[in-house]
């Protein structure tokens, strides 16, 4: 009978045990860590076991018991089904709706948003303002453009060495906070793809190319002030390339936008599109400059919108113009030219296109 009552006894202490253990297992499961508290960013790398996402979860101080969260998971058969990613979790979070979320992977993301006419540096500094990468590295990325050429069917006609300044399409993005420079380059580029496509088969303009069209696009975004007179501005600048007008503006664009992006930042501004021009800034020696060079730029000068884009693929054929610059009509001699921030222009008069008699 001792014997008996002695092996009763034991049973009884480990259903104690267990029942004690499984209510203070159950505890753990129901009951967050604490009642409040800030959200907390955890990273959990592909590759990392059940036993490591339960250690960051603890030192994070997330869970209390890392070897009941593996126990849990290991139970459901979940040990495959937690995803890598970056998760903003709460000490407010029970340990079984961790686990679920887990399942199910939610990264961190930042907005950047790029307005239309910026040129690549200024893009950079957005990104390098998110947090997500360095504006360096993205510059550096978005520089070299034979990088991407392979991926990118539109980008056929980049000169070899080119950059990708005006193939970043300006619009809203969500941006993962791990994503790299080339990610976003990628990204913005492929929103690129998306919108040219809805003009790729109505360009008007005979024998162009897309660098031809996106470079035109980037000036005429510079300089429009308004988005109803692009087409009539992509009209006089493609109609100042026609061999017949030669004689008239000898092949040359004379858009201030080219002279303000060959000039690069202005230190005395404190921007790259600097407002007040002098006549030896507009006379600068450089590709860019239309003023003094005939036909188009190397290449885009800033980031054109969807606009801008189809103003430049289909100019306004009603517009036979050569200018549409003001008439001057004081005598003193201009020094500079101060021109508006959007536009590169002062508001203008039309001039038709006028016939030449030898």
């Amino acid at each position: 009978m001792r014997h008996i009552r002695a092996f009763m006894l034991g049973i009884t202490l480990i259903a104690l045990v267990v029942g004690c253990g499984g209510f203070v297992a159950l505890s753990e499961l129901r009951a967050p860590v604490a009642e409040a508290g800030d959200p907390v960013e955890i990273e959990i790398e592909p590759g990392d076991s059940t036993s490591a996402i339960a250690t960051k979860l603890s030192a994070a101080g997330l869970i209390r018991q890392p070897v009941l969260f593996s126990t849990l998971v290991r139970l459901r058969d979940l040990d495959d089904q937690l995803e890598a990613g970056v998760y903003v979790l709460s000490p407010t979070m029970t340990m079984d709706e961790i686990v679920v979320l887990l399942q199910n992977s939610q990264v961190a993301e930042a907005e950047l948003v790029f307005r239309e006419g910026l040129r690549l540096e200024e893009i950079a500094d957005i990104v390098d303002r998110s947090g997500v990468v360095s504006g360096e590295d993205f510059l550096a990325a978005a520089q070299d453009g034979e990088r991407f050429r392979a991926n990118y069917f539109l980008l056929a006609s980049l000169p070899e060495g080119a950059s990708l300044e005006g193939y970043l399409f300006p619009d809203t993005y969500r941006i993962a906070s791990n994503a790299t420079a080339d990610d976003i380059v990628a990204l913005m580029l492929d929103r690129f793809v998306e919108q040219y496509a809805t003009i790729e088969r109505s360009v008007q303009v005979p024998n162009v190319t897309v660098h031809q069209v996106v470079t035109m696009a980037s000036i005429v975004q510079r300089e429009a002030a308004l988005a109803e007179e692009m087409p009539q501005i992509s009209a006089v600048f493609w109609n100042r390339l026609l061999p017949e007008n030669a004689p008239v503006v000898a092949g040359r664009l004379g858009a201030d936008p080219t002279v303000q992006y060959a000039l690069g930042f202005s230190d005395t501004e404190q921007t790259w599109w600097r407002k007040n021009l002098t006549v030896e800034e507009l006379a600068v020696d450089s590709p860019y400059n239309t003023r003094v060079r005939e036909g188009l730029p190397p290449g885009p000068i800033a980031s054109p919108g969807l606009t801008a884009l189809t103003a430049a693929a289909q100019p306004d054929s009603s517009a036979p113009y050569l200018f549409l610059w003001p008439i001057v009509r004081s005598m003193a001699p201009i020094t500079s030219l101060s021109i508006s921030p959007n536009s590169n222009s002062m508001r203008r008069n039309i001039w038709p296109v006028v016939e030449v008699s030898g």
